[in-house]
């Protein structure tokens, strides 16, 4: 396994310690341990997000792009994106309803692309798809150190809700070709 196989599968790993530590900052009604387990819960989350970055940028420089990156990098993404809004969903921080929307897109795009790499198409990731993941992973990080209210919290996954549904309508415009078959 090259580096950047090695470090999508250290995000999808690290989401374990996230959720824990999250889910341990929300249900505490000590305000200091709160503080403390949400630093360590954006300490993880950031981490985790910037391997993302980091994996894509090693496997296009040194030519380390593989079928398994293509698979377990997106996935990494969405597990980790996914995990956050779940924790913050079930503590009431986020409205259920950005959540499945979120979710929905993120498994359509993934059905999607397994069946445009059966015909042998390969849909790479486009620039509204990776604003999408910048800002949610911008907005979470702010929602995962900050208690913000839960109005304040659905204000900031506003644009990337919005990126979400552009993004996805992206992709089943891309794919309509190979759908039509």
């Amino acid at each position: 396994m090259n580096l950047p196989n090695k470090l999508a599968t250290l995000r999808m790993i690290l989401i374990i310690p996230f959720v824990i530590v999250m889910g341990a900052a929300l249900s505490t009604d000590n305000d200091i341990l709160s503080i403390f387990m949400r630093i360590l819960a954006c300490i993880i989350f950031v981490g985790a997000s910037i391997t993302d970055y980091y994996d894509g940028q090693i496997a296009r420089k040194y030519n380390l792009v593989t079928n398994l990156g293509k698979l377990i990098d997106p996935l990494a993404d969405k597990l980790l994106v996914i995990s956050a809004l779940t924790v913050l969903t079930k503590y009431d921080k986020i409205s259920l309803w950005i959540v499945l929307i979120i979710i929905f897109r993120e498994l359509m795009i993934t059905g999607l692309r397994a069946i445009v790499a059966a015909d042998g198409t390969v849909i790479a990731a486009e620039t509204l798809g990776k604003w999408k993941t910048a800002t949610q992973m911008v907005a979470l990080t702010i929602i995962i150190l900050f208690p913000l209210s839960y109005t304040m919290n659905n204000i900031l996954m506003i644009i990337p809700l919005i990126l979400t549904i552009l993004s996805g309508a992206e992709y089943v415009l891309k794919s309509k070709d190979v759908l039509n078959k």
